[in-house]
């Protein structure tokens, strides 16, 4: 018999856990997330997560599977707490690619201040870790939510489209950058270029 979701275990469905342990989960994140600011996910330690959160080690691997499985969850937070996806009404009286084109220049300048989180984020595509993968794709559809809603004046399949095309050119690019193979300005002229081309043709301004 399948299990329910309220037989998930706790490392898979923090909010069931008891109010203290939800913010001991959450304190060991954002000590994680203080961590990858400053140095690679690779060369972060579980064992420098843990006494940066005043924790034992197995407090830490009572909350995540593995080091990949809390910074998963480093991911999804940090994108969530991003500003541009919480409480900013879509601007109506600028043009649809306007709009999808701040939206595209804010992740690109968002991963300029914060390329280590970039690397992170190429790292867990790669995860085979389906607690990984679970979280990752949470965190992908909160970002390509973001987009749609920029969008949402468009008829549903052409927003669809559209943020399936420029997304698919910023996750190169990014992947790109992150690896020292392309600046930051080229990525930005691309996209620019890319919004120029998609909404030419599309007869939109």
């Amino acid at each position: 018999m399948d299990a329910g979701p309220n037989d998930r275990p706790a490392q898979l469905d923090p909010a069931s856990l008891p109010k203290g342990q939800q913010a001991r989960r959450q304190h060991i994140i954002d000590v994680a997330s203080d961590l990858l600011v400053a140095d690679e996910f690779e060369r972060i330690q579980i064992r420098d997560v843990a006494e940066g959160s005043g924790v034992a080690l197995g407090t830490v691997y009572r909350y995540f599977t593995s080091k990949e499985h809390l910074y998963a969850a480093v991911l999804r937070d940090w994108s969530a707490t991003d500003p541009i996806k919480h409480g900013n009404p879509v601007d109506v009286s600028r043009s649809p690619a306007e709009r999808i084109r701040e939206r595209l220049h804010h992740s690109v300048r968002r991963f300029e201040e914060f390329p280590t989180f970039l690397r992170l984020q190429s790292s867990l595509r790669q995860s085979t870790d389906p607690i990984v993968s679970e979280i990752f794709a949470e965190f992908s559809d909160q970002v390509l939510t973001s987009y749609r809603a920029q969008l949402a004046d468009l008829p549903a399949g052409d927003a669809a489209d559209v943020v399936s095309i420029v997304t698919a050119v910023l996750t190169h690019q990014l992947v790109l950058f992150g690896l020292g193979r392309q600046d930051a300005a080229e990525v930005h002229r691309l996209l620019d270029r890319t919004v120029d081309m998609i909404f030419s043709l599309n007869g939109t301004s």
